[in-house]
């Protein structure tokens, strides 16, 4: 993987922001990730090119911090006028509230899905308008801007059985790093009409994700992710804040039903599910940079072999919100069964894999362990899922441990990695 460094500062009193610098492991590329109070991550590639530092950013922040971005940027040695190019994952202000600031003063250009178009062109509904506050769209008039063409010719990607259209030939970043740009599948409902995402690789083919290369793991890889994988939301960073932004969401949705406007509140898990599961089944192993919250590691192991109930009602072919009583039916009983027994067995060749990519026990142990540790918390939606998940890996290791049907070192494995999970708290 690569070496982190976490450094917690300031701008201004009550506006914090962190950032989580790291050099990528066989490069000589930095990457910088930035997470403010309030509004989206952004990240920045820095890498030698023509004799200069150069950057690549992928989202640029909220618009509220235009007074203090510049400096934030200086005081990590980010040079804003060598910014190469801006990617957006999607129209939203706390995403691209910056773009135009950063792109005039660099003259970067800023590549965005086709469909984005529309949003600075100014059609917007009155809804989306309310939440855009003092960003103007149409600012971005005055960029760079490049429209990224998605036709039924494009090339595709396949990702958890779910095809991503390639916008772009790959980026290079650096001496050996890529960056893939592809379109999330349209969707109804939708976070977003335009979103995109990106992938960094420091093979020469990012999309084959479980090549085998001498030097590269998969962990190498990332996948910058926008609001289409997170794990934990906006509303739930920032624990003192969570508090205030509930209160005010409340409120406008109070106020919304009092002058006679319909604003249910939006379950997330319904937006872009499809594209959402494909995410999560279509990698063995990758590094998430999301657009809240920090790094987490995303792994087919989860809903494939720790099985929460709301994995087996969607391999079932139910809804997320289905009563999951329907799992304890005697006519679904066996088949619940065979899908446990299922992921029993998934769960084993994935151990075998990453071993077979260079992990060693020791590595995997730890992999397990902080994928344990990831799933907790979140919103109430899903907080009970990530329970069972954890309770659903413990019981799986116990198992192995002293299943006599497998390898020694698997039952280490096991025993290791349960040992370090009792001190977990």
């Amino acid at each position: 993987m690569s070496e982190k460094k976490d450094i917690p500062s300031k701008r201004s009193p009550g506006e914090p922001y962190r950032i989580v610098k790291e050099r990528l492991r066989g490069t000589n590329t930095d990457l910088a990730g930035f997470s403010f109070h309030r509004g989206a991550n952004l990240y920045v590639f820095s890498y030698e090119k023509g004799g200069e530092r150069r950057h690549t950013f992928i989202d640029t922040g909220d618009s509220r911090y235009r007074d203090q971005i510049l400096p934030a940027l200086v005081e990590n040695d980010i040079n804003p006028g060598n910014i190469e190019r801006i990617i957006i994952t999607h129209r939203h202000r706390d995403h691209c509230g910056l773009a135009d600031l950063l792109a005039k003063e660099s003259g970067a250009k800023i590549l965005v899905r086709s469909s984005f178009r529309r949003f600075v062109e100014g059609e917007i509904g009155q809804e989306e308008r309310r939440w855009l506050g003092d960003f103007d769209p149409s600012r971005l008039k005055e960029c760079d801007i490049e429209y990224l063409p998605q036709s039924k010719q494009s090339e595709m990607v396949s990702i958890g059985g779910v095809d991503f259209p390639i916008l772009v030939e790959p980026i290079e970043i650096g001496e050996v790093g890529k960056l893939a740009i592809l379109a999330s599948p349209d969707s109804i409902p939708t976070h977003s009409p335009d979103q995109i995402i990106v992938l960094y690789s420091p093979r020469s083919n990012p999309y084959r994700y479980e090549e085998m290369q001498q030097g590269f793991r998969p962990t190498d890889d990332m996948l910058f992710s926008g609001d289409l994988w997170l794990m934990r939301g906006p509303l739930y960073d920032w624990a003192m804040r969570n508090v205030v932004r509930q209160f005010r969401l409340g409120f406008h949705q109070i106020k919304g039903l009092m002058s006679g406007r319909s604003m249910p509140r939006r379950d997330p898990r319904e937006q872009d599910a499809k594209v959402k599961e494909a995410l999560k089944r279509g990698f063995s192993l990758i590094r998430v940079k999301p657009g809240h919250g920090e790094e987490f590691l995303g792994s087919r192991i989860l809903p494939n072999s720790l099985m929460a109930e709301c994995d087996l009602l969607i391999e079932l072919g139910y809804s997320t919100d289905a009563d999951k009583l329907i799992l304890r039916s005697g006519e679904l009983a066996l088949t619940v069964a065979e899908l446990r027994e299922q992921a029993y067995t998934r769960f084993i060749e994935e151990l075998l894999l990453w071993k077979e990519q260079g992990y060693t026990l020791s590595e995997i142990s730890e992999l397990l362990v902080r994928i344990y540790k990831e799933q907790s918390g979140g919103g109430p939606l899903v907080e009970r899922d990530r329970k069972e998940r954890r309770e659903r890996l413990t019981a799986t290791l116990a198992r192995l441990r002293d299943d006599e049907t497998e390898s020694d070192e698997l039952h280490q494995l096991a025993q290791l990695t349960l040992s370090a999970l009792k001190r977990v708290s």
